[in-house]
Order: structure tokens, then sequence, then C-alpha cells
């Protein structure tokens, strides 16, 4: 799908805190209809990567504990989430800095899945892949609005137009820097317009760097070889209830709230940037192993995403399986198992080295 500032779009539909009955109501609605974190989420950390954290990023206090899979954990004891932390051991200074001295673009594709029930208004989920093909992002409404008469896609759809506009704007006048995502995030929230609210992640490819700014339960993880190198943490205010950027009315959070990442990155390496219909559902080490035997196999970005969202809604459709929404559940004392139904939307993408500085097709 195709929009008219110079990018891929997809989207189901297109603040301050207010007190009051219609606020306490909104946030009981919110937390019934946003979703827990995924076990894994709550701790993100490797070899050369560095996270600059919003108010919510909860990366200390931390003790490991083993899944019943058998995955390395840490248990966050300030709230009682539950994440898992890969550290990389294959990346060295000397191959960061040369790296960072290469032009690298994301060549990139994405696949959505609307959850069976919202198909008929294309689910609620949004994203973007800039041509510049630099940056790129996914957003993810809070279903809980169409209680109240509004689409819940309409505010996540909107962010990613505007984020387009702003990266057209920038692309042109300043070029793309460090700081992109996190202005990108905030000035199109102060554009957005309609009634809703959405977590949303967005990247950019910089020096040989993916730099993010992240709030709520959407994210990202990085690739190598099949391999997670890293994996962004979730952002929530308490079990059920993640971070999430919207109108005056929502009692949203501020995207200045989001965790902003730096992660060192090599040709080769593969981005997933993906709602939390994948991340609720698909494990990590999951998603890394089968993005990495899809390029292997010379399938092309797209059809990765197609591959690993359609492995998402499989195990989103299993009762019986035992998913990174049931683990974390089931870690906090809920009785649970299963996957979780819901929109999904994955971008792929394959990082690149530009040749002589040129796009390479």
């Amino acid at each position: 799908m195709s929009s008219g500032g110079g990018a891929r779009m997809g989207g189901g539909g297109g603040g301050g805190r207010q007190g009051g009955m219609w606020a306490r109501t909104l946030k009981h609605m919110m937390r019934r209809h946003a979703y827990m974190s995924p076990p894994y989420l709550a701790v993100g950390l490797a070899v050369g990567a560095t996270a600059i954290c919003g108010s919510a990023c909860m990366w200390t206090s931390c003790h490991k504990a083993t899944s019943p899979s058998g995955y390395n954990r840490s248990t966050v004891a300030s709230d009682g989430m539950v994440g898992r932390s890969y550290a990389s051991s294959s990346s060295s200074s000397g191959e960061a800095q040369q790296a960072s001295s290469k032009t690298m673009r994301f060549a990139a594709g994405a696949s959505m899945l609307p959850h069976p029930d919202k198909e008929h208004r294309g689910g609620e989920d949004a994203y973007f892949i800039h041509s510049s093909e630099y940056c790129l992002g996914v957003a993810d409404g809070v279903g809980g609005w169409a209680e109240v008469g509004v689409d819940p896609g309409l505010y996540s759809r909107e962010l990613m137009n505007h984020s387009v506009s702003l990266l057209d704007a920038l692309d042109s006048e300043i070029g793309i820097h460090s700081g992109t995502p996190q202005d990108v995030l905030e000035g199109a929230h102060a554009k957005t317009k309609a009634r809703g609210s959405c977590t949303a992640c967005i990247l950019c490819l910089f020096e040989g760097r993916v730099h993010a700014a992240n709030l709520g339960d959407s994210g990202f993880l990085i690739a190598r070889q099949g391999v997670v190198e890293y994996v962004s943490p979730q952002q929530q205010h308490e079990f059920n209830f993640p971070y999430q950027i919207g109108s005056p009315d929502s009692m949203s959070d501020l995207p200045s709230a989001a965790n902003r990442h730096v992660v060192d990155v090599q040709h080769g390496d593969v981005l997933v940037a993906a709602t939390d219909g994948l991340f609720d559902n698909v494990f990590p080490d999951e998603a890394a192993a089968i993005v990495g035997m899809s390029k292997e196999k010379g399938h092309s970005p797209k059809e990765a995403a197609d591959l690993l969202a359609k492995f998402a809604r499989t195990r989103a459709a299993d009762p019986k399986h035992l998913s990174p929404f049931a683990y974390g559940a089931q870690q906090l004392g809920y009785r649970y198992l299963g996957g979780k139904m819901d929109d999904i939307t994955v971008v792929v993408a394959y990082i690149q080295e530009d040749e002589e500085g040129k796009n390479a097709e």
C-alpha cells in the first residue's frame, strides 16, 4: 500500500491525563484491551548497544530465572515483569568502528494480518517504510477505543502518516541524524488530531547504528545469522497496561517517555520491528531463526515478514502453546495457556551496505 509521502504505508484505520470518572473508566477499558508484557521484553541488553531510558525503563534490580522451556530470563524485582536478556559476543569494537564508517540502508518489507474480528476495518496497527531506506516504524492502536465508538486504527495510522511527512522534510533539509526517531515521534504526536492512542516504535539507520524510540509494547529485535543480537524492552505502567501516546482525552503518556536505543549493526544483520501481536506469540530466538533461515534461502524481506507473521498467527490460534504471553501471565500468578489473538504487523529489514554511498538495488 503506497502513500503520497514517498513511503510504503500500512494501517488499519487512521497528551495529557484527565481526572474524573471518564479518565478512570477509560483507564480500566485500556487495561482490559492492552496486552501484558511478553516475558522476554522487560530487559534488553547487548554488547555494543546503548539504551537511553525514559521514565519507564526498568532495567535494574534484576535476578536471573529459568523458564520451563529452559530460556535464560531476568526478573525485574521492581514491578514483577519478567524479561529475557541477550548478550552479543560476535561484534568487537573494531568491527563496530568499521561498520559505522560505511553507509548502510534498510531493504525492508512488511506483512499485516488483522485480528479476524477486525478484518472488515483492516485492523488497528499501522506501519511505514520511508523511501530514504533509512527509517521505518510501527504503531498499535489501543483497542479499547472501540467501546466508545472510535476506530482504534485512526490514531495509529495518522501518527505513521505524520511520521513520513516529517521524515520527508528532514531528509530534504538536514538529513537523517541520531536524534531523528525521537524527534519524529514527538513531532508526529503533536500533529496527530484523531481521538485515540497507540504504542509506537520508530527506527532509523545512521552511521552504522540503529537508533530507535520505542514507547509501549511494540518493539524490535536485531538478528545476526539467525541468532538474536538485541531485543528491545517493553514499557509497562503495571500489569496489562503498556505506555501509549494519544489524544488529550486519552490519559496517554508523553512521547518524551519513550525508551531510546542505539545499537551497532553490521552488513547482513536483520531487523524485525513489530507490534505485540508478534511478540506475544513468538519468542525472539524463534523470530530470529525464522528470518535468518528465510534470508539464507534468498527470500525477500517481504517474504520473510509474511512467513514470520503467518507463524505468529498459527501460534496465536494454538490454545495449548506456552506462548510468551502465557508464560508472562503464569509468572505473575495468572492461569493462562495458549497464544494471544491480535493484529499482527511485522516489518523485516535486511541491513545492507550501500555501494559507493549509493543505494544498492
